[in-house]
């Protein structure tokens, strides 16, 4: 918003008032997420492990499609990303115009809940087995 001679006044997309000594502000890193007119959506997901993974992917992918304000270059990703403590880890990740951004995560957030639960497939909530042995035995 402001450069002055000892401080820097910057206004977050929240409408947040910071004001910095301009020796952090050269000594620091600024993130600026409206400075393009495109931003990622990353939706994050954990699934079942015996969920089919060809099934998981395709639900993944139709729910990217069903979603209005992702654009179609660069093409949107379903990719397998890990296998977790309590769930096969899937990431989707979509371009919009920043402007769109919250909109678009919202709605695919919705539309990959909404898709794995007309598929029968679970999103787990972690777990913990444990064991319990009597003295003696």
């Amino acid at each position: 918003d402001e450069i002055e001679l000892f401080s820097t006044t910057l206004v977050t997309p929240d409408n947040r008032k910071f004001i910095m000594p301009n020796g952090a502000v050269f000594n620091t890193t600024i993130e600026n997420l409206t400075a393009n007119p495109t931003r990622r959506v990353d939706v994050e997901v954990g699934v079942e492990y015996n969920a089919d993974v060809d099934a998981t992917r395709k639900v993944l992918e139709e729910a990217v499609k069903s979603v209005p304000g992702i654009l179609d270059e660069p093409s949107p990703v379903v990719y397998l990303d890990s296998l977790g403590d309590s769930a096969v880890k899937w990431k989707v990740r979509a371009w919009a115009k920043t402007g769109d951004f919250w909109k678009v995560r919202e709605e695919l957030t919705r539309a990959v809940k909404v898709g794995l639960d007309k598929s029968g497939l679970e999103i787990p909530f972690p777990q913990m087995v444990v064991h319990m042995k009597k003295l003696g035995d």
